[in-house]
């Protein structure tokens, strides 16, 4: 109990502690309410002025003194095990090429007695000259009297190389005897000499060419060919032959080029009277060869036969895809003269030279498809319409008729097909085959194109087996052709198929033996009238090469 009441007690006089600090306060506050405060002014602050600084930019003084710096590289002793050797130039070495095989001797005999000898001789490798030599005789004896015939041909040619100028020639012989065996033998009986004909031709040619330096220059590349033609009935003929052509390159890929022409002739016959036979013609054209393009344009002015012509001479060939498939077209035109050695060429049958023949004018209008296909396969076709005016055409002499005359178509009109592809795979394999056929659909002068043939192919085939044995084989076809009877009524030949085949094998590096058949197929057919060809015959023989 006294316990509770000590308790109390203290809490009390904490309590009468409080309220008397609560009352000083009230006391106070009383007293301030007595004293005024006057304001006199508005209290306005203000900041003290700074001072500024005035800066004036400007870019630092140029350094020009050069720095010297200084490098301390260690030196680096290396000792090798070995010792290098000096650097010498290497000797050149020796020619490897082996010395070339430039002569030839080759001969044979076969059936209808039939000798072939061959020889050729030329010169080894050099930079300022070269030349050749070559001969060639052959003959045989048919099974028809008089069906005999023989050929001997003599050529050399050599070339000069200047600095400047390339100069080549060439001289030769050609001697090809024949006999007009085309007649019946059941009504005549002649003799060799009666029907013998031998046509002999000298040929003298030489030519310049300029070497240039540059693809800019000037190329040109004159030449003249003379020709003495003589045969066993005293006919002559001399012909002169000039050709001057120069070519220019104007820009990168276009081309001037212009060509002269000079062929003159001149034929006598016994003591009759001289006949000329010129041809005189200028050749300029403008070229364009661009990638995938090609463009020939030009025109030929030309007199011949007292007449001047200006012939057309526009060839055009555009890539359709490139090198696979070229579309080639053109309009051109030419003179083919028909001199006596060109018609003997055509017709060695031919019984007389008319005097007052003239030239044909040939005016061909074309186009086709040309290109490659792979690496191997290459083809060409072509379709044309073709009209000649002036041509010779042959019938068979109405007397006995082992001689052809000549007859003037003048103006034969056809339709021309030509067609080729060929595979070639390196020097292992060949073949090509080709064919032509004529429509001939009109002509003014004649009934017929006499011994025109309107279809012929040729398929050729070349193999080489190991290097050493080289096997080939040539395959003609011709169709027939219309002959004049002797009552001026006309028939046709039969066509006829040709097989040739040859093989040759290799003996060492010197020596070959050979074999060539012909006409496998033994067909007597006639390519003229009255004049049927030998059957099978075959020549064998051996050929030395050094």
């Amino acid at each position: 109990m006294n316990n509770n009441t000590r308790y109390i007690s203290r809490w009390g006089w904490m309590l009468a502690m409080a309220g008397f600090c609560l009352q000083q306060p009230a006391q106070a506050q009383d007293s301030l309410k007595q004293e005024t405060i006057d304001i006199i002014s508005t209290y306005q602050p203000k900041l003290r002025n700074a001072a500024k600084l005035n800066l004036t930019a400007s870019l630092p003084g140029q350094d020009t003194a050069r720095p010297r710096l200084q490098y301390q590289v260690p030196a680096l002793n290396l000792y090798f095990m070995y010792q290098p050797v000096p650097l010498r130039p290497l000797a050149l070495g020796k020619d490897s090429l082996a010395a070339l095989q430039n002569n030839f001797i080759k001969g044979g005999f076969g059936n209808y007695s039939t000798p072939l000898i061959q020889a050729g001789f030329g010169s080894n490798r050099n930079d300022k000259y070269n030349f050749g030599l070559y001969g060639n005789f052959t003959s045989s004896k048919g099974d028809i009297k008089n069906q005999d015939y023989s050929t001997l041909n003599v050529l050399a040619s050599g070339t000069y190389y200047s600095p400047l100028f390339e100069i080549n020639g060439s001289v030769g012989f050609d001697r090809n005897v024949i006999h007009y065996y085309g007649y019946d033998h059941n009504l005549y009986d002649f003799s060799k000499g009666d029907v013998k004909q031998a046509f002999n031709q000298g040929t003298v040619q030489v030519g310049l060419k300029n070497r240039t330096q540059n693809d800019w220059a000037f190329m040109i590349a004159p030449r003249a060919k003379f020709i003495m033609f003589t045969d066993a009935f005293d006919r002559k003929e001399n012909t002169v032959i000039i050709n001057a052509p120069v070519s220019k390159q104007l820009l990168e890929d276009i081309y001037l080029k212009a060509e002269g022409v000079l062929d003159l002739s001149t034929f006598k016959e016994d003591d009759q009277e001289q006949v000329n036979n010129n041809v005189v013609a200028i050749h300029p054209a403008l070229e364009i060869v661009k990638p995938g393009f090609m463009l020939h344009a030009g025109v030929n002015p030309t007199w011949t036969n007292s007449k001047f012509y200006l012939l057309p001479d526009i060839v055009n060939e555009s890539h359709l895809i490139r090198k696979k498939v070229i579309l080639s077209s053109g309009w051109i035109s030419y003179i083919d003269k028909n001199s006596f050695r060109n018609m003997a060429n055509k017709n060695p049958f031919i019984g007389q030279y008319p005097p007052g023949i003239l030239n044909t004018r040939v005016e061909e209008k074309y186009t086709g498809i040309k290109g490659t296909l792979g690496s191997h396969i290459n083809y060409n076709t072509k379709f044309a319409a073709v009209t000649w005016y002036n041509m010779p055409l042959f019938v068979n002499d109405s007397t006995v008729g082992n001689t052809f005359l000549v007859r003037n178509e003048e103006k034969l009109r056809a339709f021309q097909l030509h067609a080729e592809i060929g595979y070639i795979e390196e020097e292992k394999f060949q073949l090509r085959l080709t064919g032509d056929w004529y429509n001939y659909n009109k002509q003014d002068t004649e009934v017929k194109p006499w011994h025109l043939v309107p279809f012929q192919a040729n398929a050729f085939a070349q193999y080489t087996i190991g290097k050493k044995l080289h096997l080939d084989a040539n395959l003609y076809a011709l169709s027939g052709s219309y002959y004049l009877l002797p009552n001026k009524d006309f028939d046709k030949t039969k066509g006829a198929w040709d097989l040739n085949a040859g093989a040759s094998y290799d003996i060492g590096r010197n020596f070959n033996v050979w074999v060539n058949a012909n006409n496998l197929f033994n067909t007597h057919y006639e390519r003229w009238k009255g004049y049927p060809t030998y059957g099978f015959n075959i020549v064998g023989g051996v050929m030395i090469k050094f």
